[in-house]
């Protein structure tokens, strides 16, 4: 007998000589066989593993392809709806950005109009220092005049004052003199 390669009758001789009794050797041979035959695959077992393998291959194939049909799918729909919230907020986006240059061109208007309001006063204010600094030399000058008039007028003052001092001095001299002739 042999089970794939295992050949009984020499095992069988190989324990007999070892010392084993031939019922003895016969018995593990035996159930040694036992273990292994139920162990091995048949042609048949192989076949049909193949077979069930096959199945379970193409099962899986078609679960693969069934998945990657859902995985486009989902793809797909991912892909739409990242769209159009990309083209909501692009349309979000370009309605805050023209509302946002209307503002500034409004606020830039106002800025310009404002500096201009502005330049419009220093024009006025530099029209106002201008007059100010021409009363400011008209002063002056009328101050130099009466300043001039004024000393003129002390040094007039001064003069006659002079005069009547002289005056006044020859008076008490004339005076004197006719009192000292009276008198001696």
């Amino acid at each position: 007998m042999s089970l794939l390669g295992f050949d009984t009758h020499r095992a069988v001789k190989a324990l007999c000589e070892a010392g084993a009794t031939e019922p003895l050797a016969e018995a593990v041979v035996e159930t040694v066989g036992d273990a292994i035959g139920g162990n091995v695959a048949t042609k048949t077992d192989i076949a049909d593993a193949k077979t069930d393998l096959e199945a379970s291959i193409v099962e899986v194939k078609t679960d693969l392809e069934v998945s990657i049909v859902e995985v486009k799918t989902d793809l797909a729909e991912s892909k739409a709806a990242l769209k159009a919230d990309i083209d909501r907020v692009e349309t979000t986006l370009r309605a805050e950005i023209a509302e946002v240059r209307t503002d500034l061109k409004t606020d830039i208007a106002e800025v310009r109009t404002e500096v201009a309001e502005v330049r419009t006063e220093i024009a006025e204010v530099r029209t106002e220092v201008a007059g100010v600094r021409t009363e400011v030399a008209n002063v002056r000058a009328e101050l130099k005049a009466d300043i001039g008039r004024v000393e003129a007028g002390i040094g007039g003052l001064e003069a006659r004052l002079y005069r009547q001092l002289w005056l006044m001095a020859a008076g008490i001299v004339g005076l004197t003199v006719a009192l000292v002739k009276l008198i001696g």
